[in-house]
């Protein structure tokens, strides 16, 4: 782990360090905040910048805090940057933050902290956050920065009274040899920034007997709870589809010792691809087998699921993955998954993976892509899945259809409807965010009933529901229930105030997700765009789409020319597949609510085997027409093919 070193301006790095970057031992974080306080030389210095720190304009009438001129002397102030972890793209620092003694009671209760780092030629990264200073004068804030050295500046300004104050310095950001791991209780911002987690529901070879040789060996393979079908190949060729247990395979080596890769793909009663692994097998003595694989694309994301496999690691230390030189994901164990973006993977050139193990055995895997014009290899789209809502001509969902009511278009030509069901047949998962800042004041007894009831309405027997609120902070209001009668009386105890920390309430509500299983979905109210939340708007919509919980989002009085609020709520839908809407007034509210109740009982999924034989960078045209029935249909309008 790298430290930080004293410069002139008085910063300056914990002596000795941690010896695992657990934040646990940071959040306790008395402990490291006491640690930087007595290594702090009395002869370093605070910064008296008699400087006006800017205020963003983003901030809401009811909301922004007062930053004037300076009428006092600037608060002295001192930083410190400590590297934690690796977090999924870069290194997770600690940003220490201390106010000498005598300006502690000048700060007040809350005060807003503009961060920004900048290298030799441009700005790096810019957040702000409102947050409050402990007793003793610290803070301390989770970001991710990309290793280098930089120049920290720090702006501070009090919401509560005028102080204010400015610190500079240069630090350098270090790599990280341990994942950045934050433990139960951890601010917003450091859940935010957990490097991504090993899927336990996914599918993995088990280890062989032995990693080769000539003959014939058999493996198998562990699959989700739901794997109705396991397809297997090798070198590319297909070597035959288990429908049962044992998932297991008998490889045929040949008679000269050569590297081979067996491939498994695990699938639902629907066809629906739950994941995949790969083997090596005759790999070189003392390299590890590291191999890519592209997933299918999901349609309603825009994303396609890559897994890094690795074999004959001994104690993994860390795999990375590269969109060329860009680092997007890195682990500390497998399986290794993450979610890239379809286009981002269309115009780059490579994907490129290596792993080290305890023992330093290296090994790399790269998978050319055409790059600006689509994937490189053969095109293989076994399954197209069609999420489809059927309106009548009042727009009123309708539901009770058969499979018989659906014909499927793809580009003129009708195909075979493999398989159909509806939404419904599976239990939700339901969590509902509720604004309470100050500006919802007046109108929250009428929020309080219509969600109330909206939840009241929508669940059914095995459903559940998680109501959180947020101002300032996010907080969970009621934990994981089938009983919806305690919303009301749980709602009925908040006294809306404070900020709007609207990214925040995104991270903590999806959060709660963790380990769930089924329909899923998020509804989330707001009145105005965020001005309080420790993290940016990239860090929320990274987190989103990692999570892949769909997001409804409702903009209560959100204005057609309010571009900025209404452009994050419709990112925050339009990237986890759900909805957004922007009622003008409370009275609108309800209707909306029902809306998405009809929506999220409404819908009906289709799928079946593409008959094309296009180029990956022509779009698949897909048409849905209604047989015997008087409405319309929505749906994807058409794909681009993958590998």
């Amino acid at each position: 782990m790298t430290h930080q070193m004293i410069d002139a301006s008085g910063f300056f790095a914990i002596p000795g360090g941690l010896a695992r970057p657990r934040l646990g031992a940071v959040l306790a974080a008395p402990m490291l905040l006491m640690l930087l306080l007595v290594a702090w030389p009395t002869t370093a210095r605070w910064s008296d910048r008699p400087q006006e720190p800017q205020r963003s304009a983003a901030h809401g009438a009811s909301e922004k805090p007062k930053m004037p001129r300076a009428k006092s002397p600037p608060l002295a102030l001192r930083a410190d940057v400590q590297a934690l972890g690796f977090g999924a793209s870069g290194t997770v620092v600690g940003v220490v933050l201390a106010v000498a003694p005598e300006d502690r009671d000048r700060l007040g209760e809350r005060c807003r902290v503009g961060l920004s780092i900048h290298d030799e030629e441009r700005l790096v990264d810019r957040q702000s956050a409102v947050i409050s200073f402990d007793e003793d004068g610290t803070a301390l804030l989770y970001y991710e920065w990309p290793a280098g050295s930089y120049e920290l500046r720090v702006e501070v300004a009090s919401i509560d009274t005028e102080a204010s104050g400015l610190w500079i310095g240069d630090i350098e950001v270090g790599t990280a040899d341990q994942p950045f791991v934050p433990e139960e209780g951890a601010t917003v911002d450091a859940v935010a920034l957990e490097a991504p987690p090993a899927d336990t529901g996914s599918v993995r070879f088990l280890p062989p007997p032995d990693r080769g040789g000539i003959g014939g060996l058999q493996l198998e393979v562990e699959v989700p709870e739901a794997t109705a079908s396991v397809e297997f190949f090798q070198d590319g060729v297909a070597m035959g589809q288990r429908n049962r247990p044992p998932w297991t395979v008998s490889v045929t080596l040949g008679d000269v010792v050569r590297r081979t890769v067996v491939r498994a793909v695990a699938r639902d009663a629907r066809g629906r691809s739950l994941g995949e692994d790969a083997i090596v097998l005759n790999n070189p003595t003392g390299q590890l087998g590291v191999e890519i694989l592209l997933g299918e694309p999901d349609q309603a994301t825009g994303t396609r699921r890559v897994t890094v496999a690795v074999s004959g690691a001994k104690r993994l230390q860390q795999v990375t993955l590269s969109i060329g030189k860009r680092t997007v994901a890195r682990w500390a164990t497998c399986p290794c998954i993450t979610e890239l973006d379809e286009t981002e993977l269309r115009e780059a050139a490579i994907l490129a993976a290596d792993a080290v193990d305890a023992t330093g055995a290296r090994g790399d895997s790269v998978l050319p892509l055409a790059g600006s014009g689509g994937f490189m290899g053969s095109v293989r789209v076994e399954l197209v899945e069609l999420p489809a809502v059927v309106l009548d001509p009042n727009g009123t969902p309708i539901t009770g259809l058969g499979a018989d009511a659906f014909q499927v278009f793809e580009d003129g030509t009708e195909v075979t409807v493999d398989g159909f069901g509806t939404t419904a047949d599976l239990p939700l998962s339901l969590a509902i965010a509720v604004d309470t800042s100050g500006s919802m004041q007046e109108i929250f007894p009428q929020v309080r009933d219509i969600v109330a009831g909206f939840a009241g309405h929508l669940l059914r027997p095995g459903d559940e529901v998680l109501v959180t609120v947020f101002s300032w902070d996010t907080r969970i209001l009621l934990d994981w229930t089938t009983s919806v009668d305690e919303i009301a009386g749980k709602l009925d105890a908040i006294e809306p105030d404070g900020g709007t920390s609207l990214h925040d309430a995104a991270i903590r509500s999806l959060e709660q997700f963790r380990g769930r299983r089924g329909r899923q979905a998020l509804v989330l109210l707001t009145d105005g765009e965020d001005t309080t939340s420790r993290t940016g708007w990239r860090t929320a919509e990274r987190y989103a789409r990692t999570m892949r919980i769909p997001i409804f989002t409702i903009g209560l009085g959100v204005g057609r020319l309010d571009f900025s609020s209404r452009g994050v709520l419709k990112d925050l839908a339009e990237e986890t597949g759900g909805a957004s809407f922007f009622p003008t007034n409370v009275d609108e509210l309800a209707s909306v609510y029902a809306r998405i109740d009809e929506l999220l009982r409404s819908q009906y999924l289709l799928w079946y085997s593409s008959p094309s034989d296009k180029p990956n960078e022509e779009l698949r045209e897909v048409r849905v027409e209604l047989v015997g029935v008087e409405g319309s249909v929505r749906t994807i309008r058409g794909y681009y093919p993958g590998k």
